[in-house]
């Protein structure tokens, strides 16, 4: 069942259970981390989200930090001791193998924070765990979740936000965009869609209907 708080989508009918265990996803630039806090607001949850967590291993975890620089050199760090975050994207853009490389080093870390929290709430009817995770449907994560929420966008409206809030390129958004599964099976494959095409206000009415909807499931 798809259930749309954005979109006109036909659904199914049918009592809904206790949703307790919820993960967050969409492609690059559609507004997965402003829906996880406006939500988390909302349903007074318990939030996690990967990005976050990738940026803090990246900047002050030591062991990942020596791995990294073991495997692409000084490069890879800024002169602050911040991560190269243009640096590292070229290499795995360029490089699959630098991507397998960096995945296995952070994805596993990031993985033991929000899994045991994700199994801790599942079936708990008092209290919600938010996950914001950008690749649940490439690394087949969706199945340690009770539902999962797509945030989407227009590609005209995603071109933008990566120009402007994040000053990528538009070869630089593609490679990005090449690197996840695409939008439209994403949408078919979620139990929630949100649109967020509009303003941050247009997003929040959307947001409340939804958290309306699973206080009172």
């Amino acid at each position: 069942m798809l259930a749309s708080f954005g979109m006109p989508v036909k659904c199914s009918s049918g009592e809904t259970p206790q949703m307790p265990s919820l993960a967050i996803t969409g492609t690059i630039g559609s507004g997965k981390s402003l829906l996880l806090h406006k939500l988390g607001t909302l349903l007074g949850a318990k939030t996690f989200s990967a990005d976050e967590e990738n940026r803090l291993l990246l900047d002050h975890d030591r062991e990942v930090k020596e791995l990294i620089l073991s495997h692409f050199g000084e490069i890879s760090y800024l002169n602050d001791g911040t991560a190269n975050r243009k640096a590292l994207f070229e290499l795995i853009r360029r490089d699959p193998g630098a991507r397998q490389v960096l995945e296995s080093i952070l994805h596993p870390r990031i993985q033991a924070v929000w899994k045991p929290l994700a199994e801790t709430f599942h079936g708990n009817s008092d209290f919600y765990f938010l996950a914001e995770i950008p690749l649940l449907y490439e690394k087949k994560l969706e199945v340690f979740f009770d539902k999962t929420i797509v945030v989407g966008c227009s590609d005209s409206v995603r071109r933008k936000r990566l120009q402007g809030l994040r000053s990528l390129s538009m070869t630089e958004s593609d490679a990005w965009l090449k690197m996840q599964v695409p939008q439209d099976i994403k949408v078919t494959q979620a139990h929630y869609l949100l649109w967020n095409d509009g303003t941050e206000s247009q997003l929040l009415v959307q947001t409340q209907l939804l958290a309306s909807h699973f206080l009172n499931a």
